[in-house]
């Protein structure tokens, strides 16, 4: 799925215009990105972020250097079925 096929999706399941769930999922997005860049974590009732830095790693042999990198590991957190449910129009 990519982004546009989510806004699209979001829209019909909720009845917002398009345009208001791009900006809110746009919104939320750089959000999330601000969030990793600061080394901070993120917790829903859906999904888990974990923040995470790799550290720097030298030249080694045939290898190039590495440079340090941030990255959040995402966990679906388990919910009874029907516990979740999409909005009804």
């Amino acid at each position: 799925m990519n982004f546009k096929q989510l806004i699209d999706e979001e829209s019909q399941d909720t009845n917002v215009p398009p345009a208001d769930v791009r900006k809110v999922c746009t919104g939320m997005l750089e959000h999330f990105s601000r969030l990793i860049e600061e080394q901070q974590n993120f917790v829903s009732p859906v999904i888990t972020l974990t923040a995470v830095t790799t550290p720097a790693r030298p030249a080694a042999g045939d290898k190039p250097a590495v440079p340090a990198g941030k990255f959040a590991r995402m966990a679906i957190r388990q919910k009874p079925p029907g516990a979740i449910a999409k909005p009804q129009p």
